[in-house]
C-alpha cells in the first residue's frame, strides 16, 4: 500500500479511536489502536526504505501477500520482499531500521500483546493500565510521525 493511503487509513482509525473510552470500550479501543499505529508503522517503513509500497497486502502466512487482479477482479497470491507488515517482527524486514521507529515498535508490542489476554481473554485489567496503554500509544505515534519528518529514503 501506498504511504499515503496509510495515513488516511490512520487518520480515520485514531480520529474514531478518539471516540472511544479506553475503560468501557477497552476491547475496542486495544483493536483500533492496534491497526492505526501499524498503518502508521508501515508508512513510516516505506518511508525510510525497510519495506516495499506494494499493491498487495499481507496474508496470515509470513512473506505470502495478496495481490490483487484488477482486470478480473480476484486475488492471486504471491511472494516479494516485505511490503506492509501485519504485525511488529511480522514479517522480519531483514534490514536495520532507524532508532525511532525502533522505539514506536516497542510500544506498539505493548499494545499488540494485550490482543490474547484482553481482546481474546478476559483477565482482569490492572487498575493504571489503561493509561500505561494510552502512553505507548502517544509515544509511538509520536515516534513515527518524527521518523515520517525525516528525508525519504527509496527502496533499492
Amino acid at each position: 500500500m501506498k504511504i499515503e493511503a496509510h495515513l488516511t487509513k490512520f487518520r480515520r482509525l485514531d480520529a474514531m479511536k478518539q471516540r472511544l473510552d479506553v475503560e468501557v470500550d477497552r476491547e475496542l479501543w486495544i483493536w483500533t489502536s492496534m491497526n492505526a499505529a501499524t498503518h502508521l508503522l508501515n508508512a513510516a517503513l516505506h518511508h525510510c526504505g525497510a519495506s516495499a509500497e506494494t499493491d498487495s497486502f499481507h496474508t496470515q502466512v509470513e512473506g505470502v501477500y495478496a495481490a490483487p487482479d484488477r482486470a478480473n477482479g480476484t486475488l492471486r497470491t504471491m511472494s516479494h520482499a516485505p511490503g506492509d507488515l501485519m504485525h511488529v517482527g511480522q514479517p522480519q524486514l531483514g534490514v536495520p531500521v532507524p532508532c525511532g521507529i525502533e522505539e514506536a515498535c516497542a510500544g506498539l508490542r505493548i499494545i499488540e500483546d494485550l490482543r490474547e489476554s484482553c481482546v481474546r481473554g478476559s483477565e482482569p485489567v490492572a487498575e493504571d493500565a489503561a493509561r500505561h496503554w494510552e502512553l505507548a500509544y502517544r509515544k509511538s505515534v509520536a515516534a513515527l510521525f518524527n521518523a515520517l519528518d525525516t528525508p525519504r529514503r527509496q527502496v533499492a
